[in-house]
């Protein structure tokens, strides 16, 4: 993303660059931007939001 946004990495991987995302722990999903919901994987250790830049 050119101007900026975030980078959110799940065990170490880069998996979306987006301006929003959200996490329901009860649903182990996330949401990118608001409109598309991803299952996380089975065997997360870490997610890591860092800022684009």
């Amino acid at each position: 993303m050119a101007d900026g946004g975030f980078v959110v990495k799940i065990n170490g991987k880069v998996v979306c660059n987006c301006f929003a995302v959200a996490f329901d722990y009860d649903e182990w999903k996330y949401t990118v931007n608001e409109t598309e919901s991803r299952e996380l994987p089975e065997d997360t250790k870490s997610i890591t939001i860092e800022t684009a830049s």
